[in-house]
């Protein structure tokens, strides 16, 4: 069998995502490792913990993202940089005795995608040079469908798996010219939730994302991005 560039590029495109899975994974049994430590604890500890996140709970945060690889698995574009800033409120709405499931709303101010574009960078009658060059366009939005859940919510650290879905505006046509500042997105993210007792917590996770355009533009290429992000939040 021939081995050529697109092969080569989906095979690691396909290994940097089996990586991404290990990542979660790992973050995982790190965390279900924490959550059979804390059985060691005090009785006044874990009586303080035992109520854990609650139904009826409001989530306040912030959060922020950058990608480390840009897969071509269900989008076409490589080479493709994103990162973002979100604002997240959630509300508790059912809580077993180990899960918690949580409605999300996010909303992005922020957003960065950075990508290698067709351009002609030199040009005489009858001569012409089209490269690549890397553009930067800025844009902002929201993700007003997520759906959260917390296992071991009676822990203090917490394993997560999310599903968010979205969309967002660019000052310019992305990730091609002739496709559209508009763009639908989802993604999935799991990771590690760190709850106190004082309904403070830190979360660190992975996350992929899916943005395109759903054929509204002549072109629809689709970006994916695999992320790592971080954020802090309230619950009250």
């Amino acid at each position: 069998m021939r081995i050529t560039p697109d092969r080569v590029r989906s095979l690691r495109s396909f290994l940097l995502s089996i990586h991404g899975l290990i990542f979660l994974s790992l973050l995982v049994l790190v965390s279900a490792a924490s959550v059979a430590a804390q059985s060691a604890d005090s009785t006044s500890d874990t009586t303080q913990s035992s109520e854990g996140i609650r139904k009826g709970w409001n989530e306040l945060g912030i959060w922020g993202g950058v990608s480390f690889h840009s897969p071509t698995l269900i989008g076409k574009t490589p080479d493709a940089r994103f990162g973002n800033i979100g604002l997240r409120y959630g509300r508790v709405l059912a809580a077993s005795k180990t899960v918690a499931f949580e409605w999300t709303i996010d909303v992005i101010p922020v957003a960065v995608l950075s990508n290698p574009r067709p351009e002609v960078t030199a040009s005489s009658p009858g001569f012409t040079v089209i490269s690549l060059v890397r553009h930067s366009v800025y844009g902002f939005g929201a993700a007003p469908i997520g759906w959260k859940f917390n296992f071991r919510r009676n822990r203090r650290v917490q394993p997560f798996g999310q599903a968010t879905g979205g969309f967002l505006y660019f000052s310019r046509q992305a990730p091609v010219d002739d496709s559209s500042r508009f763009n639908f997105t989802f993604d999935f993210s799991g990771g590690v939730q760190i709850v106190n007792s004082n309904r403070r917590s830190f979360t660190i996770g992975y996350k992929y994302q899916h943005i395109s355009n759903g054929y509204t533009g002549t072109f629809n290429p689709g970006v994916d991005v695999q992320m790592v992000w971080a954020g802090f939040s309230v619950f009250r």
